[in-house]
């Protein structure tokens, strides 16, 4: 599967729900993704790790993001072993192709079945949203601000690195990053930088789990609803980041 991404200015998660409702949860199943395409080109590794492990959300083997200058200068200093990049050349056969114009996606959350909209927290971690990135993307929403988070906020590293690069991030109201889980040990509602939100993911199984991008997740801390995240687009271009929606 070959998917050509053009432009700029779209995080990871967003693109992957966007890609994944295109294809299904099963439209790659055991099956090899290749993204290629300026947007691609434009993110960091921890990015590009983000985009590849998701994959299996839609049931694929494996993501590749094609060796470039930015995969060198990562592997500088944790490798001295020599290797050799392998690309898809042009007799490579794809079983079907996709391209996305990503100039005019907008923020995207993938939701359980029911609608409510009180989040009685938030989730700012694991694999693909747990990295030293994420949490300084979610910095930005939080200290541009300026106000407290409105619902319990977690934060929570994906490695002890991680750990270490951001333990001096101060985040107004949550105290920093937590050494603990957001389980859900009562149906309540949760915005999650996960990757899952099947029944029972995060504790319990009447839990509404609702997966979003680290801004996303943000801003919803600030606002209390996730359907307000673009309250939170006035505040974190405000703080310099990335314009990542629309309006």
């Amino acid at each position: 599967m070959f998917l050509h991404l053009i432009l700029l200015n779209i995080e990871p998660a967003t693109l992957c729900f966007r890609i994944i409702g295109e294809i299904s949860v099963s439209g790659a199943t055991y099956k090899f993704m290749e993204f290629v395409g300026s947007t691609v080109e434009s993110f960091s590794m921890e990015e590009r790790m983000t985009l590849c492990n998701m994959v299996i959300e839609a049931g694929g083997k494996n993501g590749v993001v094609p060796a470039d200058n930015t995969t060198f200068k990562y592997l500088e200093d944790k490798t001295s072993v020599a290797f050799e990049p392998v690309y898809s050349d042009g007799q490579a056969r794809f079983q079907s192709e996709y391209r996305f114009d990503v100039s005019k996606m907008e923020p995207l959350v993938a939701k359980r079945m029911q609608r409510c909209e009180d989040r009685q927290s938030i989730y700012i971690g694991s694999c693909t949203g747990g990295k030293t990135e994420d949490f300084l993307a979610a910095a930005k929403v939080f200290l541009g601000s300026g106000k407290k988070v409105k619902v319990p906020t977690f934060l929570v590293p994906a490695t002890q690195k991680v750990w270490m690069d951001i333990f001096s991030i101060p985040i107004p109201g949550s105290g920093g990053p937590k050494d603990t889980y957001a389980r859900l040990n009562v149906p309540q509602v949760c915005v999650s930088t996960t990757n899952r939100n099947f029944p029972g993911r995060m504790g319990h199984k009447e839990g509404q789990i609702y997966l979003a991008s680290p801004y996303t997740a943000a801003a919803s801390a600030l606002t209390g609803f996730e359907k307000n995240v673009y309250e939170g687009q006035k505040i974190f271009s405000k703080a310099g980041s990335r314009d990542v929606c629309n309006g």
